[in-house]
């Protein structure tokens, strides 16, 4: 038995580090409640950010039903309104026939207005011939990229050249030296680039030119045509806004093959448009020789001629807006 060592020392450091410890585990137990407490919300904060998000998915979706819930309302009103528009036009034709009102001579056709048709049917087909100004655009627009690859690889080959000159007379730990191999590297690789790029649309681009050439060839051949034509189709429209505008002065009833597409009488708003349409309906009656009397435009055309089958289409189109 070991006499006189004293473990009091010992002892009090050893109850010292013991309470450390304990210090240390009661902290780490007020952490971890502190992180439960956190997780805790965070589960809350999760479970009402996913609430919001079905909340704001049902409010989405109730929004569309209601988008289209009002389409469909407008456009039952829009049928609504162009059923009452076509009963109010009706009652006013019949309040102007009740009142003595005379009939609107839009179908007879005098004669020099069928030459004017005619030159200008005969514009119109000898144009058929000739590019559109959209064919004409591709084939410049393939010229000018055959251009500008020619152009950027002409301007590199340039700077490769150069470069090359500086490095055959330079030293090469000169600064010179370094930027004109950096010169040389770079402006060959844009070069042979632009060159391949250059060589695959050689082709197109010739044949754009030739293609544009011809097209000039046979514009300058059939300008008299051309300008004959267009000169009798504006005469052709004049004359015809002329006397629609006279039966619409004189409250004149218009025809039903006029009224079944453009109304009775012309409309407040929108008056200009109007008439410019109306005028074109015209003339493509007088134009074709149209002459039924429900049918603004007749009968479609099968197998007619590019102009006349566009024009109707274009009509028909148009005049579905109003």
């Amino acid at each position: 038995m070991t006499e006189g060592v004293d473990y009091g020392p010992k002892i009090r450091r050893l109850e010292s580090r013991t309470g450390e410890v304990e210090s240390r585990a009661s902290s780490a137990e007020d952490e971890i409640e502190s992180l439960k407490r956190r997780i805790g919300y965070v589960d809350d904060l999760d479970y009402e950010l996913r609430d919001i998000r079905d909340d704001a998915r049902r409010i989405q979706s109730e929004l569309d039903e209601l988008d289209s819930d009002v389409r469909s309302d407008i456009a039952d009103v829009e049928q609504a309104v162009k059923r009452l528009t076509g009963r109010i036009q009706i009652l006013e034709g019949h309040l102007l026939a009740a009142g003595g009102a005379p009939a609107a001579d839009l179908d007879t056709v005098e004669p020099e207005w069928k030459q004017f048709a005619k030159a200008a049917a005969t514009a119109a087909q000898t144009r058929e011939g000739l590019l559109t100004d959209t064919q004409r655009a591709n084939h410049l627009s393939r010229i000018r990229a055959h251009e500008s690859a020619a152009k950027e690889r002409d301007e590199h080959q340039a700077t490769v050249v150069k470069a090359a000159r500086i490095l055959s007379s330079t030293k090469r730990t000169s600064g010179v030296f370094k930027k004109a191999v950096l010169e040389f590297n770079a402006s060959r690789q844009i070069a042979d680039s632009r060159a391949a790029q250059a060589a695959k649309t050689a082709a197109a681009a010739e044949e754009a030119r030739a293609a544009l050439v011809r097209d000039e060839a046979a514009r300058a051949a059939k300008a008299s045509v051309l300008n004959a034509g267009d000169k009798a189709q504006r005469k052709l429209e004049l004359v015809l806004r002329s006397r629609l505008a006279d039966a619409i002065r004189d409250r004149a009833l218009l025809p039903m093959w006029f009224v079944t597409v453009l109304g009775p009488v012309a409309p407040a708003r929108r008056t200009q448009e109007w008439m410019e349409l109306a005028t074109q309906v015209m003339a493509y009656r007088v134009t074709y020789e149209v002459t039924d009397q429900a049918l603004a435009l007749g009968p479609k055309p099968v197998a007619a001629g590019l102009r006349r089958t566009q024009w109707h289409q274009e009509l028909a189109e148009a005049l579905r807006r109003w």
